[in-house]
């Protein structure tokens, strides 16, 4: 996937615009793309809220902890090692702050499908005609998916004594009392969801997530000389998102790809221009909270190897 992103340039030019970058600009977007991070941790403390609490310098450690390890790791394994790494630092319920991440992940998803709705609808103008029908489709389709969890996790949640009573009873008997006290802390986790003030409270810090993010985005496309609103900046986010569904380190090849076909393909821009900007805003989003990370996971004890060992406990009802 790298090797066709980088294929699709002419690559001595991408050398020259990455050159003639504006670096006042690039440490605007560096500083976005941190703030970006503290406030993901921030909302995951007020999601976790019902459970337990954490300080903020555990949730961002965990946080940085997370993303690097999924930088280095496959298959996206930071997002079981930040909620287990939480659980050994502040002896928060397992089984809850994993589930804080798919909490996240229903959030992030609404907001960013939102965001894309909103930036197609309001700008159709500002996006080539030829995939407007295309963007589109892809917002009802992730709708209709994205409304369908929803409606899955709230009715899990109506029914969290006969669903966890249930699901305990397929699993042999001797593990019974231990898969129930799993699934009702795996509710907790998800219990935000269904609390009308707290959810509205999360929604808008995820909204200013996003807003975040996408204001990271236009920043950095000063620092390349080219313009960026707002709207197609979400647009352009979304495809990442999609990109990076694809299970390598850090998002190598899909994250840049999206982001490619994003600003070329959708907005506009001239192929060397946005494959420049891709490898600069991974390196943005990425580097820095990967060395912030590794620092943080060295500070209270943590070798990459205990770190990988933590994954294991993700299957609790297991043997032993």
């Amino acid at each position: 996937m790298f090797a066709y992103f980088l294929s699709r340039a002419h690559l001595a030019q991408v050398g020259r615009t990455l050159a003639e970058v504006r670096l006042a600009w690039v440490g605007a977007a560096l500083i976005a793309a941190l703030g970006t991070y503290v406030v993901r941790s921030l909302r995951w403390g007020l999601i976790l809220r019902p459970v337990g609490t954490a300080s903020a310098s555990k949730l961002v450690g965990c946080t940085a902890a997370g993303f690097a390890t999924s930088t280095i790791l496959p298959a996206r394994a930071g997002e079981v090692v930040r909620p287990l790494l939480l659980t050994a630092r502040t002896g928060l319920p397992a089984a809850a702050t994993l589930a804080s991440i798919l909490t996240e992940r229903l959030l992030d998803g609404a907001t960013v499908l939102v965001l894309f709705a909103a930036g197609v609808s309001l700008s159709p103008g500002a996006f080539n005609p030829a995939n407007l029908a295309a963007l589109r489709d892809a917002a009802v389709v992730t709708s209709i998916f994205l409304a369908g969890s929803i409606a899955l996790v709230w009715f899990l949640l109506r029914r969290r004594d006969a669903t966890v009573g249930r699901l305990a009873r397929t699993v042999p008997e001797r593990f019974r009392e231990r898969a129930h006290s799993f699934l009702s802390h795996l509710l907790d986790g998800l219990e935000v969801l269904r609390r009308p003030v707290r959810l509205a409270e999360i929604a808008a810090w995820s909204v200013g997530l996003w807003l975040l993010i996408g204001v990271q985005l236009v920043l950095l496309a000063k620092a390349f000389a080219f313009s960026l609103t707002l709207d197609q900046a979400f647009v352009v986010v979304a495809v990442s998102v999609v990109g990076l569904a694809v299970p390598t380190p850090a998002g190598v090849g899909g994250f840049h790809a999206a982001i490619q076909f994003g600003l070329a393909r959708l907005v506009g821009v001239d192929v060397a221009s946005a494959t420049a900007y891709a490898l600069l805003h991974h390196a943005i989003c990425f580097f820095p909270i990967t060395a912030i990370g590794l620092a943080y996971l060295g500070s209270v004890g943590f070798s990459l190897g205990r770190v990988r060992a933590l994954e294991e406990q993700v299957q609790p009802v297991g043997g032993g």
